[in-house]
């Protein structure tokens, strides 16, 4: 019996989801999703309760998703030439399955409906604390270890989202694509910077 409503949560996820991605926060409607998902609207509602609880748990599905892809690249990164690299890939997977279209809407639902900001910015804080993992002991020998570790997480997620935001903003996506694809250029030169400065530290 478990089975069914579990099911059923799912469904209107996935809804809620493609949702977002198709028509935007704005049309991101109970009758939109319920549509979309041929089911009754007030599916959403009982299991749900209302739709900014249902979008914002859309938003943690299609996050918890990403940040297992995230974690596994971080964990496998030894260098910042690594951290580069995965850094572009997972963009690139970000933009395909939608997930960028999603975090944007949802940031500019918060924008117009200000009681979101504050569950918005809950959900920021596990993307900092994975930066902070990632980049504090690639940068602890370098002059950006003088910079706090949660700071730089900060930086580098507030440029990712600004990032995002641009893409959506900007039906072309040229410039987007040619900033991470300079990423292969920058990395030997970002490395050789860190190593000389680390080992004129020591």
């Amino acid at each position: 019996m478990q089975a069914e409503p579990e099911g059923t949560r799912r469904k209107i996820l996935q809804a809620a989801i493609e949702t977002l991605r198709e028509d935007g926060f704005v049309g991101a409607t109970s009758r939109a999703v319920a549509t979309r998902g041929g089911f009754n609207p007030a599916l959403i509602f009982y299991y749900y309760g209302s739709m900014d609880a249902l979008l914002l748990a859309a938003l943690d599905l299609t996050s918890e998703q990403r940040l297992i892809a995230y974690r596994e690249a971080v964990s496998r990164a030894s260098d910042i030439g690594g951290l580069m690299a995965a850094a572009k890939r997972l963009y690139q997977e970000d933009r395909e399955s939608g997930h960028i279209t999603v975090v944007s809407q949802m940031i500019a639902g918060s924008i117009a409906r200000p009681e979101l900001a504050p569950e918005m910015i809950l959900r920021m804080q596990p993307w900092i604390a994975l930066c902070e993992e990632a980049f504090g002991p690639l940068v602890a020998d370098t002059p950006f270890a003088t910079v706090e570790a949660e700071d730089l997480a900060y930086a580098v997620v507030t440029f990712y989202l600004g990032v995002n935001l641009l893409t959506q903003l900007d039906p072309d996506r040229t410039r987007t694509d040619s900033l991470f694809s300079r990423i292969d250029e920058l990395e030997p030169i970002v490395s050789a910077l860190l190593q000389s400065q680390s080992d004129t530290r020591r």
